[in-house]
């Protein structure tokens, strides 16, 4: 399997934080994406307090599964344990991203469970089990939140947000979009004072294995 260069890594990695913010999935200096390189298992992130929608290559910095830094001028994101927990959990995952969506988030503030109401949720965000408040940054949210994401795309973090993982960069942005619209859509059942209608089990059992997912 042919994988991407650093090069390209770092170029993609920019590009989703750019294209985040512009959906309004997080704030300048809010959101973190990384990449694991699947050869080496040294991972790319973004850095601490930089304006992310003005990332240059030049400014992500490398750091191994302990957290040290191997190469850049700054910081990691303060979030690196929540990245190098799954990375050491999931090794088929290789794209971390944290952002801070407010349809999600606000459905977990106002107690309400994340359903897959969508054909493509119900296909690549089946489930997102939520992670109580754990103060940022530390080693017990990075835990707390690779445990959670075991068997899982998604995990939803108590007045923190989103995490989405994939095998790819694409996989990883497109189930936070994913769940994000799905979020949205049920916010205006609720607001329209109804119940979201749902796919049925069985009906989702038989779109994976029609999309062989």
């Amino acid at each position: 399997m042919a994988y991407m260069s650093e090069e390209e890594v770092k170029q993609e990695l920019i590009e989703v934080m750019r294209i985040m913010h512009s959906k309004g999935l997080m704030t300048g200096i809010g959101g973190n994406v990384s990449y694991r390189m699947p050869e080496t298992n040294e991972v790319w992130i973004t850095p601490s307090g930089l304006y992310k929608p003005k990332l240059n290559p030049e400014d992500l910095v490398k750091i191994d599964l302990e957290g040290n830094l191997l190469e850049g001028v700054y910081k990691p994101s303060m979030e690196w344990p929540i990245h190098v927990a799954i990375y050491k959990r999931r090794v088929d995952v290789n794209c971390v991203l944290h952002c801070h969506p407010p349809y999600a988030t606000g459905l977990v503030l106002a107690g309400v469970e994340f359903r897959p109401i969508t054909l493509e949720a119900a296909l690549m965000v089946a489930r997102a089990p939520v992670v109580p408040f754990i103060y940022p940054g530390t080693k017990e949210l990075g835990e707390a939140v690779a445990e959670a994401a075991m068997g899982s795309r998604v995990v939803l973090l108590q007045n923190h947000g989103a995490v989405t993982l994939g095998f790819d960069i694409y996989e990883a942005v497109t189930a936070m979009e994913i769940l994000e619209e799905c979020a949205k859509m049920t916010f205006v059942a609720k607001c329209m004072g109804v119940k979201p209608v749902e796919i049925p089990e069985r009906d989702i059992e038989l779109l994976r294995k029609l999309y062989r997912l």
